[in-house]
């Protein structure tokens, strides 16, 4: 393993030290993720700054540790590749990179959602919020059966004013949070480096904790890659996590790499 890089170092400082941060200010009321999280561009949360700070805050301690763990072990070797300018502007393009395509599609998806909200409005029956609320996945996320047992009794009176009001004014709950939904993490910053690793280091076996067996960086890396793309296909509604934003980050990465060419500065990994 190669020794800890002046800019890797700084970089793994000064997320836990933001990390500790939330959860000190937190306990005084002060939600850092209100504000510094990145949200949808339509969103009255957005502010551009966020395309920045969002990458220095976690959801938790297992994501914090998770990209912080893969920058440890993969940002050092690349540091030393290149250099630390060269590193840092790695790192700091595929988090952007990861933000604007995360943003784009959550764009995308806020409008079709509108879409269907236009549509139970215009028409609201059953049907329509069935279909919606299928959609979002309130069936899944709702342990207590409440949303189910509404749209049970809204099917069994489809005309009934209250329901329609009720309904109507669900659906216009769910499109507002779904524009406030907070995005954090450097997991797509994170996603550069492992690329720019596959790339470089194509042939250098790693060894997995589970099964615990050497395999090339390039397959580790793209395999991974891969299993994103199927996240994604998947559209899990219960899955939290911004796989766009990770493939955003990969593609950026790569991108980066095949600019910036081969090194020249021969160097051992091990």
């Amino acid at each position: 393993m190669s020794k800890i890089t002046p800019v890797v170092k700084v970089l793994l400082i000064l997320n836990i030290v933001i990390f500790a941060l939330q959860y000190l200010l937190e306990s005084y009321g002060i939600n850092l993720t209100e504000h510094f999280a990145l949200y949808y561009f339509g969103s009255e949360k957005f502010a551009p700054y966020q395309l920045i700070t969002h990458m220095f805050l976690h959801g938790g301690l297992w994501h914090i540790l998770g990209n912080m763990y893969a920058l440890y072990i993969f940002g050092p070797p690349l540091e030393t590749y290149y250099d630390s300018k060269k590193f840092l502007a790695l790192y700091m393009i595929a988090g952007l990179g990861a933000a604007v395509l995360h943003v784009g599609v959550s764009a995308w998806e806020v409008q079709n959602m509108q879409v269907q909200v236009e549509e139970f409005k215009a028409h609201p029956e059953p049907a329509e919020f069935s279909a919606f609320m299928k959609s979002e996945g309130f069936y899944l996320y709702d342990r207590s059966s409440d949303v189910r047992e509404f749209v049970h009794d809204f099917e069994e009176n489809p005309t009934n004013q209250s329901y329609i009001n009720n309904a109507t004014a669900l659906v216009d709950n769910i499109a507002v949070a779904k524009r406030n939904i907070p995005t954090v993490g450097a997991s797509g910053a994170v996603f550069g480096i492992l690329a720019a690793f596959g790339i470089i280091f194509a042939n250098i076996k790693l060894v997995l904790l589970f099964p615990p067996i050497p395999i090339k960086a390039k397959y580790l890396v793209f395999g991974y890659a891969l299993y994103e793309i199927y996240a994604i296909y998947q559209a899990n509604p219960t899955d939290n996590v911004a796989h766009f934003a990770h493939i955003g980050g990969f593609i950026f990465g790569i991108i980066l790499v095949k600019l910036w060419g081969k090194s020249d500065t021969p160097m051992r990994w091990n």
